[in-house]
């Protein structure tokens, strides 16, 4: 009975802990040889956070940033910046409160309740910093979460590419805990978290918002074979939204998976998605299959 109590908890401590940034860590540069700046920026109350900023070619380019997944930090979009930079986007990567070198403690993830203040940082930052009026944002999981959270408030999101988003913080928690686990224990940690770290689940919950991107482009993305978030609550969030909307559904890509590789694969794909976002004047708004390879249903 302990071990089904604390179990949950434990579980949820882990699965939210933020990976190890060492002092040397891998860069722009010396994964891809692109030039970047370590800049840094406040988010609410008073945090600073901080990232990697990678200017385009063009000034006056749009911009767009990239939110992590849970447990993750600003490399895992580093695979994301060579097709990006490669087609004229300036690219921010950061990482959330408590994560790498970002102010915070680093047991404070909320599913995206602070971490959607913390993509309105990075808008922010882009918008009034950096004088970038075109700005999308690219988010898997949590990250994706965050951004719909954000673009529904935020309307300097021009557009949003959500990667494997879940429909609310509850439905997400049922789904990712072995079914051997009482609904009763499920609750109580839920609620448990939300006591520790200091947020509500009702903020997390992009399912309910998600509409109010419209008229902004919405690209949602899911893998077929993903088992945290079903088909189904994928084409219930898909539902939710309002046109311009997309869905490619990727089969048999898992929740990581869709991510890396798929998500790097499918990056020509997105890249004509912002473009006809971002850059209308110069494209046509039609989305293409992202991958000759892989099976896409898109709408």
């Amino acid at each position: 009975m302990v071990l089904a109590l604390v179990g949950p908890v434990l579980g949820e401590v882990v699965a939210c802990q933020p990976p190890f940034f060492p002092r040397e860590s891998i860069t722009p540069l010396t994964e891809w040889d692109i030039p970047f700046e370590d800049v840094s920026f406040a988010t609410s109350g008073g945090l600073t956070l901080r990232g990697w900023f990678v200017p385009a070619k063009e000034p006056d380019a749009p911009a767009v940033f990239y939110a992590p997944a849970t447990a993750h930090d600003q490399r895992s979009g580093l695979s994301l910046v060579p097709a990006l930079h490669a087609a004229g986007y300036h690219v921010l990567l950061f990482s959330y409160r408590g994560h790498a070198r970002s102010d915070g403690p680093s047991w404070g993830f909320t599913y995206g309740a602070g971490e959607s203040y913390d993509v309105d940082a990075a808008v922010r930052f882009l918008y009034e910093t950096r004088g970038i009026r075109r700005i999308a944002a690219i988010g898997h999981s949590a990250g994706a979460v965050s951004s719909i959270i954000s673009a529904a408030r935020n309307p300097r999101i021009g557009a949003v590419v959500a990667v494997a988003p879940y429909n609310d913080v509850a439905e997400v928690w049922q789904t990712s805990t072995p079914p051997v686990v009482p609904a009763f224990i499920l609750e109580w940690s839920l609620r448990l978290a939300e006591k520790r770290k200091g947020f509500d689940r009702a903020e997390v919950y992009p399912v309910g918002v998600v509409d109010q991107i419209a008229p902004r482009p919405l690209l949602l993305i899911h893998g077929t074979r993903d088992r945290r978030i079903t088909q189904e609550q994928a084409l219930r969030m898909f539902d939710a939204a309002c046109e311009p909307k997309s869905l490619w559904l990727v089969h048999g890509a898992t929740h990581a998976g869709i991510r890396t590789p798929t998500l790097d694969d499918m990056m020509p794909g997105v890249i004509a998605f912002l473009d006809a976002a971002l850059r209308p004047e110069d494209q046509q708004a039609v989305l293409p299959l992202p991958h000759p390879g892989k099976a896409i249903a898109a709408d």
